[in-house]
């Protein structure tokens, strides 16, 4: 899975935001690329909007260097919407010219860049209702919100959940997620925050600022974690009931305090799906999801991009506008 953008060469190049070494935000540099190449599975997208997500600048920062994943350079970004610019000859639910969205692999290379390819199979057609800078903001985060409430933790009607960083781009989805499937839901955010969380149908909203959740919560079915490095992990144990799950986006539980717990941990990884990504659309098409965009930036602006998302100060998400004619 070692993929690389030079084993796409083409005689047509394309412009991309890309590192040629892990660390600082300032790796993060425009430069000029081969455009890639697509086998007979995949599809080549002209990307008109990539979605930026924490995991962009955890991987700038090297979190999975020691894997092999990836060869440098790399372009960064696994969110993107745009039009179907080629397919491959065993490709059939796809044309040219269709709009799209897809959650590429992260092991691959990424959606900062004027063109993507990515396996058809992946490929979904965006939601009518939205424009590409909307339909970007969606793929992993809304992906890794349905996957963590309902393949991992298990969400059933009726049953009653916590969400952390619950203004968050995945936070925000799945508050509207685990609504929508009749659970009782319980938001964590800070002050200012409240009145836009509410807005997405939290039951019971939580200000960490000035309350201790774990003094006032018990006997709950869930706890998701949509955020890392503190010790929510080990707080949320108090206030799950016996047997209860616990799924945690980012960090891992202590072995001891797994064995000790009478609860199911998950540290969750997500998976692109075209099943779950057309399910999702679905329900935004319905109406029943709203999409918050945070802010918006320019193909140039990538590095600042990353900069609001590494502040986890973004109330919805974080989106780059990579062909700026076209919203």
């Amino acid at each position: 899975m070692n993929t690389s953008i030079n084993e796409h060469n083409t005689n047509e190049m394309m412009k991309a935001s890309i590192i040629t070494e892990y660390g600082e935000g300032v790796n993060l540099q425009m430069s000029t690329l081969p455009k890639p190449s697509i086998t007979e599975d995949e599809v080549l997208i002209e990307v008109v909007a990539a979605g930026v997500n924490p995991v962009d600048f955890h991987v700038r920062n090297g979190m999975i260097k020691d894997m092999d994943v990836h060869t440098l350079p790399l372009v960064l970004g696994w969110d993107a919407a745009g039009i179907v610019s080629k397919i491959g000859k065993n490709v059939k639910d796809l044309k040219v010219g269709d709009e799209v969205f897809v959650f590429a692999p992260i092991f691959g290379q990424g959606a900062y860049a004027q063109y993507i390819s990515v396996k058809a199979n992946l490929v979904a057609l965006k939601p009518k209702t939205l424009n590409f800078v909307q339909s970007a903001a969606i793929p992993l985060a809304a992906v890794t919100a349905y996957q963590g409430l309902f393949r991992d933790g298990a969400l059933q009607k009726g049953q009653k959940v916590l969400i952390h960083n619950a203004s968050g781009g995945v936070g925000g989805f799945a508050v509207q997620l685990a609504k929508n499937a009749g659970a009782y839901v319980i938001a964590i955010a800070s002050t200012s925050k409240e009145e836009y969380v509410k807005s997405l149908g939290a039951d019971e909203f939580i200000d960490y600022t000035s309350t201790n959740f774990e003094e006032v919560l018990s006997d709950l079915d869930l706890v998701f974690v949509a955020r890392g490095g503190t010790d929510i992990l080990e707080k949320s144990l108090e206030v799950l009931k016996s047997g209860g799950q616990m799924v945690s986006t980012l960090d891992e539980l202590d072995e001891q305090l797994k064995e000790k717990s009478n609860i199911n941990f998950t540290r969750m990884w997500v998976q692109p799906s075209l099943e779950d990504l057309n399910v999702i659309k679905e329900e935004i098409d319905n109406d029943n999801i709203k999409v918050a965009i945070d802010s918006v930036y320019s193909f140039e602006q990538a590095q600042d991009a990353l900069k609001r998302s590494e502040s986890y100060k973004a109330v919805g998400k974080i989106v780059i506008n990579i062909k700026e004619d076209v919203v």
